[in-house]
């Protein structure tokens, strides 16, 4: 996904919100940085790595039950 169409996130919390279950790791954390980069509001940093975490979190469970390891 481009810059561009990433950038349509940060423009209306309830889009952003709305869609966040969508988007992938990657996405994410390209989001929160571009956000960090830009307007830094602490409560849209604070929901998109909300989101982010879990997603973390639940690849690298799979990952542990799978046998693998951090």
């Amino acid at each position: 996904m481009s810059d561009d169409v990433l950038q349509l996130y940060l423009k209306d919390w309830g889009f952003m919100n709305s869609q966040l279950s969508t988007l992938r790791e990657d996405q994410l954390k390209q989001l929160i940085n571009m956000e960090i980069s830009g307007k830094r509001r602490e409560t849209w940093i604070e929901r998109l790595h909300q989101r982010y975490s879990k997603l973390v979190t639940a690849r690298q469970r799979a990952e542990l039950l799978a046998g693998g390891t951090l």
